[in-house]
């Protein structure tokens, strides 16, 4: 059995089905007393925590704000428990976006 993936969201898009999510937009706001940050994909906002058992740390982060980011989140009940935070300054955002289009398209 394949291991289970991070499906591309934007975060208008995100449902109550959803386990684990990648979501591309900027820091717009950083908290380190709740371990957490809001990112916004021109969609929506949202906050995503960082958990005990994350690789990324909530002062790594506090570098990032106002760039671009993937974050891969896992989905727990309402909110979204950070995995992996991916910088993509430098990235084409429209070959970024082409590659999301076909694998929309496929269906993976």
């Amino acid at each position: 059995m394949l291991p289970e993936r991070y499906v591309p969201r934007k975060i208008s898009d995100i449902t109550e089905s959803d386990r684990k999510i990648s979501i591309v937009g900027k820091i717009i706001e950083i908290s380190t007393e709740k371990s957490s940050f809001i990112l916004d994909d021109n969609t929506g906002k949202i906050e995503a925590f960082i958990g005990n058992d994350s690789p990324v740390s909530i002062e790594q982060i506090k570098s990032e704000k106002g760039k671009l980011v993937r974050a891969f989140c896992m989905v727990v009940g309402e909110q979204l428990m950070l995995d992996v935070l991916q910088l993509l300054s430098g990235t084409d955002l429209n070959l970024l976006k082409t590659v999301d289009d076909l694998y929309s398209k496929a269906g993976i």
